[in-house]
């Protein structure tokens, strides 16, 4: 049995998920300090992105820590 490529996988995922193309735009790796000044500031809705491997990537906020994808959109 030969394994989807990795971006077949994602979309899978964001169908999945009803995500629309503006959500797909808006997904960001953020470590979890980075993840907390969002949380806090309380203007935006952040959703966890399901990945079937759960690798950590370099964070696109902070470029310095490792985190997780999250779907993150203006209230």
């Amino acid at each position: 049995m030969d394994e989807l490529n990795p971006t077949v996988r994602e979309q899978e995922i964001y169908e999945e998920m009803e995500l629309t193309p503006e959500m797909v735009k808006s997904i960001r790796t953020l470590c979890g300090t980075c993840l907390r000044h969002f949380v806090d500031a309380k203007a935006f809705k952040i959703a966890l992105v399901p990945s079937a491997d759960r690798s950590m990537d370099t964070c696109t906020v902070c470029q310095m820590r490792r985190g997780y994808d999250y779907v993150v959109m203006h209230r």
